[in-house]
């Protein structure tokens, strides 16, 4: 009963570093509730397209985990140091360690209890209220209900039990090895004033500079994909390396410069910060880590979002399209024989006759060869189709003429400034450059690059099309010489109409495909539908939105419950510090406007370098976005400045309300 008395009364009297620690924890558990209930939802399982959406929660929640096991140790390390004087004295009148073991095991068992009701209720509440979110988002029909899962509640509060443990263990170890003469001293006891590091800054300026320097350089969105995660790390190293060796080089630096230096609040301000700058300069880089993926996190799944329909547009200029190797004739008496089945009626129909794509490796500026290892070199790779110059014309009612050595070059992606183009070995003159082609929408940037070539007819032959066949049959993805004829079209009636109709169209062509036994054929098959695309996009886009949404959330509460550690822990240490200060002469307004000075440098440093590194990451950033098919940088943008503005402001709300629990610790 004692302990238990002792318990209770050790976290009222330290409820200013509690309560906090209990609300963040409460938090994740919300978090991680949410995460589960809708991974687990079985709705998701019956509907089309949501496989994916499952394997996004899937990961989402595991990060999401990982997330709250290394904030909850980060953050319980904070508590447990304001703790330690108090636990000192405790050994010091009587209380053993193993007492004391029992005592903090009574105190943990306290805090998980009231964190996991809180938060298992609040977290069952709120998923629903974050259910209707994702249905909004996501554009989910009736088939997707709220489940609450008695797994999900289990797999939860069976991870907090091993956060919970696991901090409990450190505490009882740092006790059991500590003197108690060191726990006392520990709690109010600084960093040895540091040397300069010139190395590890050093090390801080080449990371940044190589992490920097990968977004700037980057050519192409594959290579950005790979090589983002080695920019993330950079940066982060940097990151750390600036903010713990490198701040305490410059300030040693700024001491050094005595005419600077010596002015009674640059006195105080630097001697203060150089004094504790290591255990500064780790929290400011994380709090600074932090800011920038809440950033870039938040800034590019909204403008995904908010970008789809632009997407869906661009990868969809024709509301229905079909694509297969069969003669024109049979491909459209098949689509009207489905349509009208379907009891509808097409209203517009638009068809070309193109070749097969035709998969190359650019070995230079002006020559494309047969691609023999896949995907060795994604910058260079280029798909090119051919196109008759008389179909070319009847398409985009032109009349150009062509010699039988010449072709127009369309370049789908980018520019083609070259002379002449060499495919495997057939030569040919670039006559021009076209700027547009109806069924192949110029794109700002691309994946892979692509290239239509309009040859003359003379050129355009069986014979032409078996001659790049034969020249490209060691390649990784042969080349079919059997043409393809595209019909694209408009559909009368309701969106669920049109849609059934593409299921319908895609059936009966794969059925074509398997009687005729021909792999071909049924390589070359592509159905699109507009609405179709549009429903994927949306549950797609809207379920990027919703976990940016819940990992923005997650970071700025790291931030915030960061931040007001910080913030007692330096009132806590500057107290007594300022208190001297002032018995030497300095003025109550002295000391406040040093206070201010320091609090500003320490505070916002972090969000000032989060933004300059999501001013160096956007290059990189937006080639990711063109992964997803967003070419659209003017909407990056504006939606990242928004964002930026607004993050701003929140982490000023946070700023000005934590100060003053540090300027009511100094001033006390």
């Amino acid at each position: 009963m004692l302990y238990l008395r002792l318990a209770y009364s050790n976290i009222k009297k330290n409820h200013a570093v509690y309560v906090p620690f209990c609300l963040a924890t409460i938090f994740t558990v919300i978090l991680n509730m949410v995460m589960q209930i809708m991974s687990n939802n079985q709705g998701l399982d019956t509907l089309k397209g949501a496989s994916s959406l499952k394997v996004m929660f899937g990961l989402g929640g595991k990060i999401i985990m990982i997330f709250t096991i290394i904030f909850t140790f980060y953050t319980h390390s904070f508590l447990m140091k304001r703790r330690k004087k108090e636990l000192g004295l405790y050994n010091i009148l009587g209380m053993d360690k193993k007492n004391l073991t029992v005592m903090m095991l009574i105190e943990n068992l306290m805090t998980l209890f009231i964190t996991l009701t809180v938060g298992l209720l609040s977290g069952a509440v709120l998923s629903k209220l974050m259910f209707l979110v994702l249905k909004r988002l996501t554009g989910f029909g009736d088939g997707f209900v709220y489940e609450f899962s008695v797994a999900s509640l289990g797999q939860v509060s069976l991870l907090f039990l091993g956060i919970f443990m696991g901090t409990f263990l450190y505490d009882t170890w740092e006790v059991r090895k500590t003197k108690p003469i060191e726990l006392l001293g520990q709690a109010s006891s600084g960093e040895k004033e540091p040397k300069s590091k010139w190395l590890f800054t050093l090390i801080g300026i080449v990371c940044l500079s190589a992490g920097y320097g990968i977004s700037l350089t980057i050519d192409s969105p594959v290579k950005a994909l790979t090589q983002f995660f080695i920019a993330v790390i950079l940066v982060i190293i940097g990151t750390y390396s600036i903010f713990i060796a490198g701040s305490v080089t410059l300030l040693k630096l700024l001491k050094k410069n005595k005419q600077f230096y010596y002015r009674p609040n640059n006195f105080i301000s630097i001697s203060s910060m150089i004094f504790r700058m290591k255990q500064n300069g780790a929290g400011l880089a994380t709090i600074s880590i932090l800011c920038t993926m809440a950033l870039v996190t938040i800034s590019s799944t909204v403008c995904l979002y908010i970008g789809q329909e632009k997407i869906i547009q661009s990868r969809n200029p024709f509301e229905n399209s079909v694509e297969v190797a069969l003669p024109m004739d049979e491909t459209k008496q098949t689509i009207n024989d489905v349509v009208k089945n379907q009891g509808s009626a097409i209203e517009e129909v638009k068809y070309a006759k193109l070749s097969s794509p035709l998969i190359t490796l650019k070995e230079n500026d002006d020559s494309f060869t047969q691609l023999k290892e896949a995907f060795s070199n994604y910058s260079n790779i280029v798909g090119i189709r051919f196109i008759s110059l008389s179909e070319y014309n009847r398409i985009e009612r032109e009349k150009l003429t062509l010699a039988n050595n010449e072709v127009y070059v369309y370049p789908v992606s980018g520019e083609y400034k070259e002379k002449r183009i060499t495919i495997s070995n057939q030569v040919f003159e670039v006559k021009d450059t076209l700027k547009q082609f109806i069924f192949a929408p110029k794109e700002e940037d691309a994946v892979l690059g692509s290239l239509i070539l309009v040859i003359p007819d003379k050129v355009a032959s069986t014979t032409f099309f078996e001659g790049i066949a034969e020249n490209f049959k060691e390649s990784v993805f042969p080349f079919t010489p059997t043409p393809v004829s595209i019909v694209s079209f408009k559909l009368a009636g309701s969106m669920t109409k049109r849609m059934e109709i593409a299921e319908a169209l895609q059936e009966r062509f794969q059925a074509i495909a398997a009687v005729s036994g021909n792999e071909e054929l049924e390589r070359s098959l592509t159905v699109t539908s507009i609405d179709k695309d549009r429903e994927e996009m949306r549950l797609l886009y809207g379920g990027f939105f919703f976990l940016g949404i819940i990992f923005g959330i997650s970071f700025l509460m790291a931030t915030t419950l960061i931040i007001y550690y910080k913030q007692v822990s330096e009132g806590s240490d500057d107290r007594e510090r300022f208190i001297i200060m002032q018995k030497v002469g300095l003025s109550h307004k002295e000391v406040k406007k040093t206070i201010q000075q320091q609090i500003l440098l320490v505070f916002f440093l972090p969000i000032i370098v989060a933004v300059i590194h999501l001013s160096f990451a956007f290059p990189i950033i937006r080639k990711l976005m063109t992964l997803f098919e967003l070419n659209n940088s003017y909407l990056l943008i504006v939606t990242t400045i928004i964002c930026v503005l607004i993050f701003s402001l929140a982490y000023f709300v946070i700023y000005w309300r934590t100060s003053k629990v540090y300027y009511q610790l100094v001033e006390r």
